[in-house]
């Protein structure tokens, strides 16, 4: 079957997060904190980071759409803090975008690869479960480093309501793509549960990039796996024989 169409997962399979980001958040919440008169240790930050992390992952599996305005919320309540507008805003800020070198990275062979798909014809699209970061930065991101260029449409799940593995979002990938037909379009992701099981359960393509993170077998679904497994983007063309 002639594959007309491909979609990308975005973390850790168009980039990678940047290994200081966590540590600048706990910096600056620690500066903005102090000169409204809250000293908190960066530990306690951290665990207050990581509670608001925590409330977002389980909203993401359970399809319960949670930004960073709410595990702003979660994480302030850790604190006993009360913060007035402009605190918020500027926490907020430091959550959602950070400075330029705290920025992720494009993946190994990504524009290559992307440039190979448009060269056949192939259209190319994003299917993404937002975290913390909303996607109007995530698509500057993209912009900044010369790939958001390549891409016909995207499906961010702050925009369509919900994530991965929900056939809706992979429906509205499909059709701002041009209606193409599941079985004519290959979807590459990291995750057994989300990109996988999604991109099987349309009848699509389904591929999963480990050059990032090689996600281990899900305990109660051994056996979910991809039709293709690739380490790095430069074997995407050949697997799904474009080009």
């Amino acid at each position: 079957m002639t594959i007309e169409a491909v979609t990308f997962d975005f973390w850790n399979t168009l980039v990678r997060e940047n290994t200081e980001l966590w540590a600048y958040r706990s910096r600056a919440w620690s500066e903005l904190l102090a000169a409204r008169g809250n000293q908190i240790e960066l530990a306690v930050l951290q665990a207050a980071f990581d509670a608001g992390w925590h409330a977002y992952v389980a909203n993401w599996n359970a399809n319960v759409p949670f930004g960073a305005a709410d595990a702003l919320r979660v994480a302030l309540t850790a604190l006993d803090v009360e913060a007035d507008d402009e605190l918020a805003a500027a926490l907020l800020a430091v959550i959602t975008d950070p400075p330029a070198d705290h920025h992720p990275h494009l993946n190994p062979n990504l524009l290559d690869t992307l440039e190979a798909l448009r060269g056949a014809g192939v259209k190319i699209g994003i299917v993404c479960d937002v975290g913390l970061t909303p996607s109007a930065v995530l698509r500057r991101y993209l912009d900044d480093q010369g790939a958001l260029e390549y891409f016909d449409h995207w499906s961010f799940s702050d925009e369509v309501g919900v994530y991965k593995p929900d056939a809706v979002i992979f429906r509205h990938a499909l059709a701002g793509l041009g209606d193409v037909a599941p079985e004519r379009c290959a979807h590459i992701g990291d995750l057994r549960r989300t990109d996988i099981a999604g991109a099987l359960g349309m009848g699509m393509t389904a591929v999963r990039y480990t050059g990032v993170f090689d996600d281990p077998a899900l305990p109660d679904s051994p056996l979910i796996d991809a039709d293709h497994v690739i380490g790095d983007h430069a074997e995407l063309p050949g697997v799904l024989g474009i080009g």
